[in-house]
């Protein structure tokens, strides 16, 4: 049929049923294979009979509504209409035989008038377009149900977009870009050097980003409200993603929402929106459920399908001439295939032959951390990055004016008779050189067995590049207490050094080996961070409050600090300044650390930070 002959709902409806009539011929085989049974082979080598069924569909908003034949604007799981979508308990459950008997009495009244049976349908929030959906007749289906929550489209392109635009309503997207322009790097976290205002088609990668700093922005410049309806969202996202779920989790979901409806009523009163009646907003009223009964959202979430995308077909489309372009694409992918398996091979091979010969693996040696009931394996170079650095260098590149006293402090607990403190600095270190690293890494067993976690912590010099140097802040262990989640028992610095100590000393003859009792495995000094409250205040989003603190020793002021075996260090982490009411022009991403005096504990980082971090 001729387009420019149809109005825009006529090719609607045309197009939502030619989606159907392809998709009943696609999945076809499934009704029979569904009723009767299919014989298949499993992984044991026994052929069993299977009835495989509609059991899930997973697809963002738009065609959530094309699939289920819902009403666009309503919800495709129950019969809440359009007008209450923020109503905090859902609405009686949609069901696939009552879809279709709307569908029957919409076809009978309408007299085979199309307009008729378009209005009949829409009256009712069914999509008035289908005359007979895909899935009629499957075996024990109930398309409804099946379809299942999007952590990607709903959460992160949905809820969190809407919050990003409020709270840059709130603050105006200026003031909301300077923050997020001076914040300190951190690993695994993407620095919005431009700010985000400006930024368009932003991926779902970015939105993630966006998430990691967002509260540490609003604190102190939104009200306690607001910080607690900003705070509830970001726990429901994070709690929705958890990869294992039992009654407790589900629990804190429930609180989550809870929460986030309590407090709501914030971008009301501001005027940022006028009601809650959005799909995807809704739709968190259905997590829960969905969880009890396919599992973890990790099972359905079309960010994987998104990723094969690129994949598959934006990267062959482009790597064609966009003439005739499948056969291309098609052996694009195929020659994309094999160099893939070739390195997998490769690398099969190269890790074979380092466990032959194990001296061709000189570039890290790695260090088991105990954590209590958990482990951390601790890799750093080989070969420091200065080695023999002088100590007056160190003290000058690394910012670190103390470094010598905290030396002496650490050094004087392995003498029997130790050096009286009056004295202490009055004294001479054996050696004026030590073995300096620029980073290590380490990786914390993840909270759930399956996951891998990785970290980075760096303590770069200043130099002509960079001149005010990279120093990360970490969480080390301070106490027996110490645990691999939670604060207990640790506390929050900043690594100035990594370094060990020298394995010769001077002497009247000469050279000397080290005393036998001080350690061997690299240290760090760490410039500590004022002790944790007993509790996050909620005010703050539940992220811990602290400040730099300094003591006085004979009369002189030092910033408090410590040597540490390397072993100590727990996991690294970001801190957030406390922003005065605008933001100095001084404060940038290199600095900011070096200028501010209080700081929030960033637990959104990552979801290994979030489950660690509280």
């Amino acid at each position: 049929m001729d387009r420019s002959r149809m109005n825009d709902q006529e090719h609607r409806s045309l197009v939502q049923r030619l989606f159907h009539e392809s998709m009943r011929i696609v999945l076809e085989p499934l009704i029979e294979a569904g009723t009767n049974g299919v014989e298949m082979t499993s992984s044991d080598g026994a052929v069993r009979r299977v009835h495989p069924i509609l059991t899930c569909y997973v697809a963002d908003y738009p065609e959530q509504c094309l699939v289920a034949c819902t009403k666009y604007g309503t919800c495709v799981k129950c019969k809440t209409p359009a007008n209450d979508l923020q109503n905090p308990e859902p609405g009686e459950n949609r069901d696939q035989q009552w879809t279709e008997k709307i569908i029957y009495e919409a076809k009978q009244a309408a007299d085979n008038k199309p307009q008729k049976f378009h209005s009949y349908c829409m009256s009712h929030d069914v999509a008035g377009s289908v005359y007979k959906p895909f899935w009629t007749g499957f075996p024990l289906c109930d398309i409804h149900r099946s379809i299942t929550p999007d952590v990607l489209h709903q959460l992160y392109q949905g809820v969190f977009k809407h919050l990003v635009h409020w709270c840059q309503r709130v603050l105006t997207p200026q003031e909301l870009d300077r923050r997020i322009r001076a914040l300190p790097p951190a690993y695994g976290l993407r620095q919005f050097k431009n700010g985000i205002f400006a930024m368009s088609q932003i991926s779902g990668t970015e939105r993630k980003n966006m998430a990691k700093i967002l509260l540490g922005c609003l604190v102190g410049c939104m009200p306690a409200q607001g910080i607690a309806a900003v705070t509830a969202l970001l726990d429901f996202i994070y709690l929705a993603q958890y990869p294992a779920h039992d009654s407790n989790t589900l629990d804190y979901l429930q609180d989550a929402l809870d929460r986030f409806q309590k407090n709501r009523e914030y971008f009301i009163l501001t005027g940022v929106r006028k009601d809650f009646n959005i799909p995807k907003f809704h739709s968190l009223l259905h997590y829960i459920e969905a969880i009890q009964l396919f599992g973890t959202t990790d099972n359905y979430n079309t960010e994987m399908f998104e990723r094969l995308h690129i994949d598959f077909a934006k990267h062959g489309w482009r790597a064609s001439n966009q003439r005739d372009e499948f056969p291309q694409m098609i052996q694009w992918l195929s020659r994309q295939e094999k160099v893939i398996s070739f390195e997998f091979h490769q690398k099969d091979l190269q890790r074979s032959q380092a466990d032959i010969n194990s001296e061709d693996m000189d570039s890290e040696t790695v260090l088991l951390q105990p954590l209590s009931k958990k482990k951390a394996s601790i890799s750093i170079s080989k070969h420091p990055n200065f080695p023999r650095r002088k100590i007056s260098l160190i003290e000058d590149k690394h910012n670190a004016p103390d470094f010598t006293h905290y030396l002496k402090v650490f050094l004087n607990s392995f003498i029997a008779t130790k050096v009286p403190r009056a004295y202490l600095d009055q004294s001479k270190l054996p050696f004026e050189h030590v073995n300096v690293y620029n980073m290590f890494r380490f990786h914390p067993q993840g909270i759930h067995d399956e996951e891998e976690e990785s970290d980075i912590v760096k303590a770069l010099p200043r130099s002509a590049q960079n001149p005010h140097g990279r120093f990360d802040t970490v969480i080390a262990i301070t106490k027996e207490t110490a645990e691999s989640t939670g604060l207990t028992g640790t506390r929050v610095g900043r690594v100035r050094v990594i370094f060990t100590l020298p394995d010769e000393v001077p002497s009247i003859t000469g050279l000397r080996p080290a005393p036998r009792n001080w350690p061997k495995e690299p240290l760090v000094y760490i410039e500590w961070y004022s002790t944790l409250e007993r509790a996050a205040n909620p005010r703050n989003g539940l992220m811990y409050r602290i400040k730099k603190v300094s003591t006085t020793v004979n009369q002189k002021t030092r910033v408090q600090g410590a040597i540490l075996p390397l072993s100590s260090i727990r996991q690294s982490c970001m801190l957030f300044p406390i922003f005065p009411a605008s933001v100095p022009v001084h404060w940038t991403p290199d600095s900011v650390l070096d200028h501010a005096s209080s700081f929030y504990v960033n637990n959104w980082l990552s979801k290994y930070d979030y489950q660690t971090i509280w």
